[in-house]
Parts: C-alpha cells; structure tokens; sequence
C-alpha cells in the first residue's frame, strides 16, 4: 500500500489526475490529506452538495447558501488560482452527462487535481474524459479490453426472431385467405351448376 501511495504522490506532485480501479480511495484520501488540500466525495451524484464541499475546502468561510451550480463552480475557480486543491472521488463511474461539463471544467483547471475510483465495470460516459488520467491499475485496462459489447448482437437476434414469428404470422394468413378463395369458388361453382 505505501509504494502504491507513493506512486499517487509522485503523480500528484507533476500535476497529473489519476485513475484507481477498485481501490479503497478513502484510505488513500486519509493519506494524501496530510500533505495536500484533499476533499473526499463518495459520488459524482452528489450533484451540488460535492460542489459546495470543494468549495468550503477552497474557502472555509465561503457562504454556500442559495448559489447556483455555476456561482460556486466560479468560486472554486478563483478559490483554486492559487492555491492547489485534491479531489478524490469514488464510484467515479456513476458520473452523468448532466455532471459531466461541470467536472469536465474542474479537470482542466490547472491546480485542481482529481484521484478517481471506478469501482464497477460499466460503460463510462464519456471515455475521452478518461484521457486526462493517469491510469494506476492495470487490472482496470485487462478488464476493460477483455469486456464484449453483446448488446447488438443480442439486437439482431431478437429482430430475426420477430421477423420468423411476423413470417409465420403473415403465412397462416395467407393459408386463410386461400382457404376462402378456394371456398368461394367451389360454392360458386355449386351454385352456377345447380342455377342451370
């Protein structure tokens, strides 16, 4: 765990974002916040409440009441020109598109850095997002190539299966009206037979 640690170190210290893949990040946050300006969030989905957390870290005597997602996105901006601030967010997957710009901005802030844990394997919402990280585990990029998209091919079956059954559908239809094509022939022809 210290080598670990100090790699984290070493990354932070060339201002480099880092993703963990299934790390106990809480751990490394106890860690880290002894040298750096660290805020901890469990999720992306905390929405305002994470951005309002960065904030009070940013600025301790901050008034976080009644702002808009956007004010304290510009606070922690001008918060952070000066001094450095350290992110660790775990669930890192659960990350929205409608969270996605806001986190998006605060990656390219040049003295905020993130540390990401990815705790499950779904599909990220954004992979170039996951550009801007340094990628500490290499279990997460075995699992990551060896995982299969099934989901088409899973399409294309069911669509094959309802076009056999809409076929099958359309031929005992077509039986039918046969049948009663025939039908009315012959009855038209009984007909015409006895009427002469």
């Amino acid at each position: 765990m210290s080598s670990k640690l100090d790699e984290i170190t070493q990354q932070l210290e060339k201002n480099n974002n880092i993703l963990l893949y299934q790390d106990d990040l809480y751990n490394i946050y106890k860690h880290t916040k002894e040298n750096y300006r660290t805020v901890y969030i469990s999720t992306p989905k905390k929405g305002k409440l994470a951005y309002e957390q960065i904030l009070k870290k940013t600025d301790k005597k901050a008034d976080i009441k009644n702002k808009t997602i956007s004010k304290l996105m510009e606070e922690i901006k001008e918060n952070t020109t000066k001094e450095k601030i350290c992110i660790c967010m775990d669930n890192f997957e659960q990350l929205t598109k409608r969270e996605l710009e806001n986190y998006r901005e605060l990656i390219q802030q040049e003295n905020i850095q993130f540390i990401a844990n990815i705790n499950e394997d779904k599909n990220f919402v954004d992979n170039k997002l996951l550009d801007n990280f340094i990628i500490m585990n290499e279990e997460y990029l075995s699992n990551r190539s060896q995982s299969i998209n099934i989901k088409y091919v899973i399409l294309l079956l069911l669509s094959f299966l309802i076009f056999i059954l809409f076929l099958r559908i359309q031929l005992s239809i077509i039986r039918y009206i046969i049948s009663g094509l025939w039908f009315t022939l012959l009855m038209y022809r009984s007909f015409y037979y006895i009427s002469k």
